[in-house]
């Protein structure tokens, strides 16, 4: 089994006459119990190279993309930015590189154009215990 995984999309800005929801759900889990991922790199950037600034978030559940970066929210765990300028870019990225995943993702885009999105996640074999306390941590992140 492959050890690291890259991730890949794009999402479109939320438009209501398009239904568009600024959201995509990224399919992480692959039905192993024991198959944990971590977080190596989360990336966003704009469709086009001279396209406008992109902002996206990365989080363990639908309800945590609340459309700003919010570190006290424990269900976001990624945030990127790229910025165009003139005559370069600039673009930042901040993820939680300890956070093990066992679920799925989701990326949002909160700008007005469509924005791609590069995770790269590596493969942790977890015990049962681990995976439990994992799951558990999870769904304690989420409002029930």
């Amino acid at each position: 089994m492959r050890v690291t995984r890259t991730l890949r999309g794009k999402v479109r800005p939320e438009n209501a006459a398009t239904g568009d929801t600024g959201k995509v759900r990224v399919i992480v889990d692959d039905g192993v119990f024991t198959d944990g991922w971590r977080i190596t790199g989360f990336d966003c950037f704009p469709s086009n190279a001279t396209g406008p600034d992109v902002q996206g978030i990365l989080s363990i559940s639908e309800d945590g993309l609340t459309g700003g970066w919010d570190a006290s929210d424990n269900r976001q765990i990624g945030w990127s930015f790229m910025f165009v300028g003139p005559t370069a870019a600039d673009n930042r990225s901040f993820f939680l590189p300890d956070h093990v995943v066992v679920r799925d993702l989701w990326v949002q885009n909160f700008g007005t154009d469509p924005m791609n999105y590069l995770i790269r996640i590596e493969r942790q074999v977890l015990s049962d215990d681990q995976a439990i306390l994992a799951l558990i941590q999870e769904r304690a992140q989420d409002d029930i």
